[in-house]
């Protein structure tokens, strides 16, 4: 995965980019999904709690995960199956945000109002700084030890200051946010209410890892990475990607395909393997080969629902390899469907040639001869084509629902032809 440098710039010009940071598909998919898994925490009694408990960690767990993988100079988000914070370093931070809130409550209770916001005041002012300490140290009594907090400032400087200001904008917006949400939509405000506090939560910690990051060397700080990350989906992959690529700079692409074609037969391989595989192959004009790979790859795809990249990959293939087909016919009718729906008629009609006749018994196919036909005539000119087809298909299925459907489309047909210059009939 690629990572983003830090911008250059003060933190007020470098703070668009940081409020993107959570902005990612990925990201936003799984704040979505905790937003609606948190509505369980409406359960009564204790398994309310713990679904509560459960959607916190979570979000602290990717909190976490921002601000130490920020801090190690990754500005890019990572994947949920990348995140190595754990389950521990999120319950470190939630302990800390209950022990801060217990301690306000207490002053509240039994100190004051104007005790109170003093309270609130030292929490805005020095949380950053004992959240800090805690994704550093991982001890408690640091990260609330005032001198730690001091110490911290002193070497981050004027910096720490607008770090303050900018996580404390986020907290209170967020509040307010889900506030307004739960006072206008009652329970269901519930949901967005808590995709933007996870929001708010995942870029403040961003923020606090980017101003570790800048400031690493006066705070002593050593930002390598504790684990490598892979490039690819493992280490595996990614010694096995750097040993192909030697052996092709070597003039072996034989040799490189080979060893990636090892990855296939273990359990699988991410899409940028299968891309240099296909390369490899391209350059050694081993074209059987890379049909018979892409019937499988384009299958996969499909299957994990990558149907856009399945249709490229058709694509590509079918323009170097005569003939090239798919063995599915599941799968040949989603892909006919897609390249339909995005306009592709040529690449739709390829897909669906001959459908009939290789798939005989298949239940799709009423509805892949009907796109096929469609588009023969309304989008190639080709009404011939396309009323012979729809005459087959009222022979082998005259009582399928799409039948009345295809009746419509021929009749209709039939009449455009019959009124053609230099139309001889049927």
């Amino acid at each position: 995965m690629a990572n983003r440098s830090p911008v250059a710039g003060s933190l007020f010009e470098r703070l668009p980019g940081l409020l993107a940071y959570p902005a990612t598909r990925d990201m936003l998919l799984m704040f979505a999904g905790l937003a609606l898994f948190r509505l369980l925490s409406n359960l009564p009694n204790i398994l309310g709690m713990l679904f509560e408990l459960a959607f916190w960690v979570m979000g602290f767990k990717m909190a976490v995960e921002a601000l130490t993988n920020t801090a190690q100079g990754r500005y890019e988000a990572l994947h949920g199956e990348d995140m190595l914070a754990t389950d521990g370093d999120a319950i470190e931070q939630l302990v800390l945000g209950v022990l801060v809130g217990l301690a306000v409550t207490l002053v509240a209770v039994y100190l004051g109002l104007v005790a109170t916001a003093v309270a609130l005041l030292a929490v805005f002012l020095f949380m950053p700084a004992a959240v800090m300490l805690l994704a550093i140290n991982h001890h408690y009594l640091n990260a609330l030890n005032p001198l730690a907090w001091f110490e911290l400032i002193r070497r981050l400087g004027g910096a720490y200051f607008g770090v303050v200001l900018v996580f404390a904008i986020l907290g209170l917006l967020s509040e307010a946010l889900q506030w307004g949400f739960m006072a206008v939509m009652g329970d269901p405000g519930q949901v967005p209410g808590s995709f933007i506090a996870l929001y708010a939560l995942v870029a403040s910690y961003h923020v606090l890892g980017d101003a570790l990051h800048r400031h690493h060397e006066v705070l002593g700080l050593d930002v390598t990475p504790a684990v490598a990350r892979a490039t690819y989906a493992n280490p595996i992959e990614d010694e096995t990607m750097a040993r192909a690529g030697e052996l092709a700079a070597q003039g072996k692409p034989a040799a490189a395909a080979e060893l990636l074609a090892g990855l296939f037969r273990g359990r699988g391989a991410s899409d940028p393997v299968h891309d240099r595989f296909r390369e490899l192959l391209i350059a050694e004009g081993e074209l059987e080969r890379l049909a018979a790979h892409d019937r499988e790859y384009i299958s996969s795809l499909v299957v994990t629902d990558k149907e856009k990249r399945a249709l490229a990959v058709y694509a590509d293939t079918a323009e170097r390899v005569r003939g090239f087909r798919l063995d599915l016919p599941d799968q040949t009718a989603r892909l006919v469907a897609l390249a339909a729906r995005l306009g592709q008629a040529q690449r739709a009609v390829a897909l669906a040639q001959d459908f009939e006749g290789r798939f005989p018994d298949s239940p799709d196919l009423p509805q892949v001869v009907l796109t096929a036909a469609t588009l023969l005539s309304e989008r190639l000119g080709r009404d011939e084509e396309a009323r012979d087809r729809l005459r087959a298909l009222l022979r082998t299925h005259p009582g399928h629902p799409l039948a009345a459907q295809a009746r419509t489309q021929l009749a209709a047909l039939e009449r455009v032809l019959a009124a053609s210059p230099g139309f001889k009939g049927p």
